[in-house]
């Protein structure tokens, strides 16, 4: 679900798919966290009547955003404060481009 008050894609689907074409670093984090609070609130949903395909869908996606922050957050590490996306680097659209794709 997205944050209380705010309109937008209800899917843990779509809010999974919004977190990895985000291209404004300062947005990301927000990004990862309402997909995974969204796939979370999913799962638990699940519990009481599992889909073993959905389940490891859900599964997979958490590992998704797990790696997405991980690399957001050596990304962070290398080059500082996060910047506006006026301000990425060629090295970094590249490195935008790759993860999208």
């Amino acid at each position: 679900m997205t944050a209380a008050g705010t309109s937008g894609p209800q899917s843990w689907r779509e809010l999974y798919k919004l977190a990895f074409v985000e291209l404004d670093p300062a947005k990301l984090p927000q990004r990862i966290n309402e997909a995974r609070v969204a796939i979370l609130d999913r799962i638990e949903k699940t519990l009481n009547n599992p889909d073993n395909v959905e389940q490891q869908m859900l599964n997979d996606a958490l590992n998704g955003l797990r790696v997405l922050r991980q690399e957001f957050d050596r990304r962070l590490q290398r080059y500082g404060e996060l910047r506006a996306q006026a301000d990425i680097s060629a090295d970094e659209v590249s490195f935008v481009g790759r993860k999208s794709a």
